[in-house]
């Protein structure tokens, strides 16, 4: 098990954990969401590769991360790996690559999400709404401090 710098040979599994983690990570708003494909969405595919994406790998590639500017946009771990250390493993990764600390957005009805960034001494600081296929999705701003 390893956290290490994305290739490009990785897209694809980024990809299918992409569409498995985004459906969890919409389960509990309200509304009926057609999720995009990562490989299909533009906005998202080009934030994607403007990003420094790190993977999680245990014999294949388990979970990603992606950030950008101090800016944690994705961490997103496949359900079938999940509570066995790899977001853990991405995030510490993260952390340690952002000198001046790091902020995200992280859905607000995504409970166990929250509960994660909060143990990792993430704070809420603020909230925003943005728009995903057609419907508003509530988002905390979380940040944590460099250590």
């Amino acid at each position: 098990m390893a956290v290490r710098p994305y290739i490009e040979t990785d897209f694809q599994a980024v990809c299918r954990i992409y569409l498995d983690a985004k459906r969890d990570e919409l389960a509990f708003e309200r509304g009926d969401f057609l999720i995009t494909p990562l490989d299909q969405d533009a906005v998202i595919r080009a934030a994607f590769k403007e990003s420094a994406v790190l993977v999680f790998e245990s014999d294949e590639v388990l979970g990603f991360s992606a950030t950008f500017d101090g800016q944690l946009r994705a961490l997103f771990v496949h359900s079938s790996a999940r509570g066995r250390g790899a977001g853990g493993a991405l995030l510490n990764a993260v952390l340690a690559e952002a000198p001046q600390g790091i902020s995200l957005n992280v859905a607000k009805s995504n409970e166990g999400a929250r509960r994660f960034y909060e143990e990792h001494g993430f704070a809420a600081v603020g909230e925003i709404v943005r728009q995903y296929g057609g419907y508003d999705v509530a988002y905390l701003q979380m940040r944590r401090e460099s250590m």
